[in-house]
């Protein structure tokens, strides 16, 4: 790997060589009124088995690429097998202040590489260019969501100053129970024009402890913000791959992350039922493998679906929701997809996202565990064909449990989805 990275660096230095004569070509002004030289990425990667180590290896591989520029913004997406506050120290210790956000996760995707399970540590070092950049986290949010949300988009928005456009970036714990009152928290703060991004932090699927990062600071049971200020209109491209199957059904009751009843009976009755099962026939000890297949499609205004995964069914018919459960209320329908289908989406997004900026300088996304999940062994195909639709700008992603976008109306928390917003 070291012989790797100094091959990188030595390509690095010489786009570096490139890009200050670009600058100079530029012309004066921009200098003069202070709206910025060309935003900058970097990405680094390390699968050192010591945590400080893996920490300052991904750090300085990504800060190589700014041609020494200070970064402004440090994104960190790990697995949570390190020791997590020595990984921050090693990354801190090459980044300086520079603002960091990241969290746990399920894999990590970094320039057309997949990092699976206990692989590593990617970084994401981006300089300021016209953007300003506030970060605020809340620990212990569990019960009170909506508060939090309000709490971390107020702050983070103090932090950045106000600006024509913004957009936020939110990373929580996937265990904090209903996701979608943390996004109505938020949106609270930001009305219709703000959209969001992001991720719920993971454990490698295991579902015991998360956490997320705000600088140096591990917050389990929490959620960090990032404000993201900006001269011109950001966008969040959000797609799934899955197509209805069912008929519309109405949720009539909810409880917690639960499911009670769709229709007035046995929620898990109801699901069944759509897929052509007869009652009980789908065991619990099955359920998972074609539920991941099948999610529940939230209907919306516009035609379109949000994603709600069924984690399991409860022996009196309930169905546990991942992260967000639809309200009483909602109008479902059940879902079908494959590897196929959610691959497909791949180019639509890429393109989509970097097709609102030609000047973009990354390529941000957030991918489902459970997606990774249905791709199997062609799960590196994902970052890969990400990476191609992209060229040259570099895409840095996290496998999530549970995803946020929030472009239109209230609603933001998805499953088995792909989101992606370009800086």
């Amino acid at each position: 790997m070291e012989t790797i990275s100094r091959l990188k660096l030595a390509a690095k230095a010489r786009s570096c060589k490139v890009g200050d004569r670009d600058r100079e070509r530029a012309g004066m002004k921009k200098e003069v009124d202070g709206s910025c030289r060309k935003v900058r990425a970097g990405t680094g990667m390390s699968t050192a088995p010591e945590a400080a180590r893996a920490g300052r290896e991904a750090a300085r591989a990504a800060l190589a690429v700014l041609c020494e520029e200070p970064p402004a913004l440090v994104m960190v997406f790990t697995t949570p097998r390190y020791n997590l506050a020595e990984l921050l120290a090693g990354i801190r210790s090459v980044t300086g202040s520079a603002i960091l956000i990241g969290a746990t996760g399920s894999g990590q995707i970094v320039m057309g590489s997949l990092m699976g399970f206990g692989e590593g540590v990617g970084v994401l070092a981006l300089t300021a260019g016209e953007y300003r950049f506030g970060i605020a986290s809340a620990a212990n949010i569990c019960g009170d969501l909506d508060r939090a949300g309000q709490e971390i988009a107020r702050a983070s928005l103090a932090a950045a100053g106000p600006t024509p456009y913004a957009a936020v970036m939110l990373l929580a714990d996937c265990l904090a129970g209903d996701l979608q009152e943390l996004v109505k928290g938020i949106y609270r703060i930001t009305g219709p024009k703000v959209p969001l991004v992001g991720g719920a932090a993971g454990d490698e699927l295991k579902f015991l402890k998360t956490f997320v990062f705000h600088n140096d600071t591990v917050i389990e049971n929490g959620a960090v913000a990032l404000w993201i200020g900006s001269g011109k209109p950001l966008r969040v491209i959000t797609r799934h791959g899955f197509e209805p199957i069912g008929i519309p059904m109405l949720v009539t009751r909810v409880e917690g992350t639960e499911i009670i009843e769709i229709g007035g009976r046995p929620a898990a009755l109801a699901y069944e039922e759509q897929l052509g099962l007869t009652p009980g026939e789908l065991s619990s000890e099955r359920f998972w493998d074609t539920s991941i297949l099948h999610p529940l499609g939230i209907l919306q205004h516009d035609g379109a679906s949000v994603i709600r995964v069924a984690r399991a069914k409860t022996g009196d018919g309930r169905l546990k929701i991942n992260g967000c459960v639809p309200p009483a209320g909602s109008g479902v329908q059940v879902m079908s997809g494959n590897a196929d289908t959610l691959l497909d989406i791949l180019e639509e997004v890429a393109g989509a996202a970097l097709g609102v900026d030609s000047d973009a300088a990354a390529l941000l996304v957030f991918s489902c565990a459970a997606r990774k999940v249905i791709f199997g062994d062609r799960a590196s195909e994902e970052a890969r064909r990400l990476q191609a639709a992209a060229g040259q700008i570099p895409v840095f992603g996290l496998y999530c449990c549970g995803e946020f976008a929030r472009s239109v109306g209230v609603s933001g928390a998805h499953n088995a989805t792909l989101t992606a917003l370009a800086l």
